[in-house]
This record gives C-alpha cells, structure tokens and sequence, in this order.
C-alpha cells in the first residue's frame, strides 16, 4: 500500500474513535430516559444537537455519533435546569433531537 495513503488512513481512523465533546459538569447526573419514563415529567424544551457525520469524507461510526449527541443533549438539559432527555428523532446527517425533561421524583 501506497504510504501517501496509509498516514491519511490511519488518521482518519483515530479521530473516527476519539470522542471531540466533554460532559459538562453536573451532566453525569442526566437520565437518558425511553418516552413512556417520561410521562410524569415535565417537558421543558426540544433541542437538536450536531456533530461531525464525517471526517475526510469517511462517515463516522453510528455508536461514537450517538454517544456525542447524547453528551451534547445532557449539556443542554443542566444548562435548562433538566435532569432527563429522551432521543426524539434518529441519528440523520450528524443531527439528532432530544426532548428535555424536568423529573422531581427521579432526582
């Protein structure tokens, strides 16, 4: 193999597993709840998060897109006072929605 293509191949596979975004303080403490655990919360907001679908035109693995995106949707709900959020839409282009909830009984 060609090492002009090796060098860019295998970075391109280490940054699809590196994990780019950080739990905010406090957003350990987020439940990633299913819509029927959710019936007794209170909604507070939807949201959508982005990350990168692709790195040098290689799509990114599905597993490490929707870790990202949850992290980024339990950031948004401690920023908005929430302690849940439920997946609201499938993984499309990167994008995905989140519903945010506020659960006084799963505090």
């Amino acid at each position: 193999m060609n090492k002009r293509l090796v060098v860019p191949l295998l970075g391109t596979l280490f940054l699809s597993a590196c994990n780019f975004v950080k739990l905010a303080p406090n957003a350990a403490d987020v439940l990633v709840l299913k819509p029927y655990q959710a019936r007794e919360c209170e909604q507070l907001r939807r949201t959508t998060t982005q990350v990168m679908s692709k790195v040098w035109f290689v799509a990114r693995n599905e597993e490490s897109m929707a870790e990202e995106l949850t992290i980024l949707a339990k950031n948004t709900a401690v920023e908005l006072g929430g302690n849940a959020v439920v997946p609201d839409s499938a993984i499309t282009e990167g994008k995905q929605r989140f519903i945010i909830y506020n659960c006084p009984h799963m505090r």
